[in-house]
């Protein structure tokens, strides 16, 4: 093989492991190459509107087994689901955080 295939394979190669790792932020990814030149197009998702408070904590997809495990959050707007809990003083505790609720007085 010639350098410049060898060179053409590594970058191709490489374009697709970034896109690979980057597949969810990505919307659309396009390219042309041809004896005029290489033109790329790359679009990512529309960014969700961010609300002006803090994001919601999600606790899912966790494993206690043994005894005494212990998950502890002290934020507001804690969402507890699919977790699975076997064994003796397992314990998920989901409670406001003090100090926003101090200032909130």
């Amino acid at each position: 093989m010639s350098d410049t295939v060898l060179i053409a394979l590594i970058v191709a190669v490489a374009v697709v492991i970034v896109l690979f790792m980057f597949r969810r932020q990505l919307s659309s990814f396009g390219m042309k190459a041809n004896k005029e030149g290489f033109e790329a197009q790359l679009k990512t998702h529309e960014k969700a509107a961010t609300p002006s408070h803090r994001a919601g904590i999600n606790i899912s997809g966790n494993k206690q087994f043994g005894a005494r495990n212990k998950i502890d959050v002290g934020l507001a707007d804690v969402n507890v689901e699919d977790n699975v809990q076997s064994g003796e003083d397992q314990e998920i505790t989901a409670r406001p955080d003090p100090t926003t609720d101090e200032t909130k007085r």
